[in-house]
């Protein structure tokens, strides 16, 4: 897991903070609150990649504490970051739909990261439902849309998956994952002209990704096997 610096700053209402409380005005005390809850998340989250078992813990404990959809995020991370994909994506899924669960904007997050985590959980199945519940409430949501492409490739339903990527791409040209991803589903399908347009830009974009690299070098190796094909003699 990628290492970020974790800064450790205890969130403590003082007696003094209590009494100022008297002095700010409702919104912007609830400001001040929503800042402080963010804060935390954000060290939660920084503290995985340090302790999985101790942000699980402290997760919890928040979380009975009024941590909320903060506390209860960062708990289904940890639960990931522990190897536990599907009772991790499950709880994405539930908070998702909690009354608590945010913004519509805030829930398509949720529902994408569900997704992602049944992918890694290898269930295709799941993977879809939550993407699709995601893209009702977000349409232009990219990874949304790539999440559910991959379930479809898991289940070889290229089509279907390429359908999805070209949507992705309409939303954000730019994405080198949608590129790769709809390479990938072109091969398959033995689109190979198209798969090699898509892995060259994905590449363009992204240079650096030795996966991208990689299924390149498998498109023009099913090329090269094509046009061996397609110029080998025919028996009378």
């Amino acid at each position: 897991m990628f290492r970020r610096p974790f800064i450790s700053i205890p969130l403590v209402l003082s007696a003094v903070s209590v009494m100022a409380m008297t002095f700010v005005t409702p919104s912007a005390f609830a400001g001040d609150l929503t800042d402080a809850f963010d804060k935390k998340h954000k060290e939660c989250l920084e503290r995985i990649a340090e302790d999985s078992d101790l942000a699980f813990e402290e997760a919890m404990i928040w979380r009975s504490e009024g941590g909320g959809r903060r506390a209860k995020h960062c708990e289904a991370m940890a639960l990931f970051a522990l190897g536990h994909e599907d009772e991790a994506a499950n709880r994405l899924d539930e908070l998702a739909k909690a009354s608590d669960g945010g913004t519509p904007a805030m829930r398509a997050d949720f529902y994408a990261e569900a997704a992602n985590f049944w992918l890694v959980a290898n269930d295709p199945n799941k993977a879809y439902a939550s993407a699709s519940a995601g893209l009702k409430l977000k349409e232009n949501h990219t990874d949304l849309r790539i999440a559910r492409a991959r379930a479809y490739s898991l289940e070889e339903r290229y089509d279907y998956a390429e359908t999805d990527l070209t949507s992705a791409l309409v939303f954000d040209p730019e994405s080198a994952a949608a590129l790769r991803y709809r390479a990938d589903s072109r091969m398959q399908q033995d689109k190979l002209k198209g798969a090699l347009e898509d892995i060259e830009a994905s590449l363009e974009i992204n240079p650096d990704s030795v996966e991208t690299a990689v299924l390149r070098g498998r498109i023009r190796e099913a090329i090269r096997k094509q046009e061996v094909s397609e110029t080998k003699p025919k028996a009378d």
